[in-house]
Parts: structure tokens; sequence; C-alpha cells
């Protein structure tokens, strides 16, 4: 089950340094994407592998369920 409260102290954490978390349920995981402001270090963000398992717990699913971005990924081309 997602925590909410904790999610929002990840999202207020992040905030602080000018990032921004979204999170959206895609099937049985999610989709979660961070975003960095203007005057951000978009390279600053701890390793990916470890955000995840910051986030799995919270968002209530295992490391597999998380489909995480961070500033800098390429995002997939859609294809018509």
């Amino acid at each position: 089950m997602r925590d909410e409260t904790r999610l929002e102290q990840i999202r207020s954490t992040l905030a602080v340094d000018g990032y921004q978390l979204t999170v959206e349920e895609a099937g049985p995981g999610f989709d979660v994407r961070i975003t960095a402001g203007a005057g951000s270090c978009p390279d600053c963000l701890v390793p990916k592998n470890m955000m995840v398992s910051m986030l799995a717990p919270i968002l209530g699913v295992g490391p597999d369920g998380i489909r995480l971005s961070y500033p800098g990924d390429v995002a997939p081309a859609n294809h018509a």
C-alpha cells in the first residue's frame, strides 16, 4: 500500500535541492520521474538503485515494480 505521508517527505526533501518527484501508477507498478529545476544539479542524485530501494517500501511494491527516470535520461521515442 502506498504511504502518501512518506512519499510527501521524499518530495519535500528533493524539492529543497530543486528537484520534482512525480509518481504515476502504471499497471501493477509505478512510473517515477525526478526532474531537475533551474539551478539544481542534474547529476547529484543518489544512484538509481538506491533511490528505488528507498521508494519500494513507500510505494508498496518490489524494486522491479518501479520504473525510475532521472534528469538527463532519454525518454523513449513515441512510435505512431
